[in-house]
């Protein structure tokens, strides 16, 4: 539960338990309804697809399990009350999610940094500057946020092979699909996904000049 904010319950990125229209919808989608109607089972999903992404990068950039949970529920509250701030004609959800993240994992640094100075100076350095590997963490935000744009059947083959770490046998397997099946799904996938991916940037979208000028934003 998000403090001063919705209680968030892990819906499933295309686990099947969540309902159709919020699996089924893009990151996109799913930001105008937390905006217009406050829709917690929206922000649930998101909290699903991008949840354990930020606490990857607090675990890599704060070396602290409690720090990294602090920053996915500060990154997911701020989402909360900035979502009516969100353009989706300046930067996809995952970019502007990823801002997000940045800035609270300079700010959680920034404020362990002083505390460590003040009980072992040496020991400031065992902290990595955010922007080291920022590139690295963005490709995974933004891969999250090509597979929401692919249609269920597809997204579902390539988070069980991306996330789950399954190979084509073991996804017919779970699924009860085909194996003949889950191999063309998972060629249309990875194609849909790859003309996402490499799809020339949208006017207006500055990630390039945040990439380069380390600027972040909360809405």
């Amino acid at each position: 539960m998000l403090v001063g904010g919705p209680a968030v319950v892990r819906s499933g990125f295309g686990s099947g338990r969540g309902g159709l229209e919020v699996r089924g919808a893009t990151d996109e989608f799913l930001m105008s309804r937390v905006a217009g109607s406050g829709d917690e089972q929206a922000l649930s999903e998101l909290y699903d697809r991008y949840g354990g992404l930020i606490h990857g990068a607090g675990m890599r950039y704060l070396g602290d399990r409690t720090l990294a949970e602090d920053l996915v529920q500060d990154v997911f509250l701020s989402v909360w009350r900035n979502a009516a701030g969100f353009d989706r004609s300046r930067a996809s959800f995952a970019t502007w999610v990823y801002r997000i993240t940045r800035n609270r994992i300079t700010d959680l640094a920034r404020r362990r940094r002083a505390r460590v100075r003040t009980i072992a100076p040496v020991a400031e350095e065992a902290f990595p500057d955010p922007g080291d590997g920022a590139e690295e963490i963005l490709k995974s935000f933004d891969v999250v946020g090509a597979l929401s744009e692919l249609a269920p059947a597809h997204r579902e083959v390539l988070v069980l092979a991306y996330f789950g770490g399954l190979s084509q046998r073991e996804i017919s397997d779970r699924t009860g699909v085909p194996l003949g099946t889950v191999k063309s799904r998972t060629t249309a996938a990875l194609r849909a996904a790859r003309e996402r991916l490499v799809a020339p940037k949208k006017p207006g979208d500055d990630r390039e000049n945040d990439r380069q000028h380390g600027r972040t934003e909360d809405g």
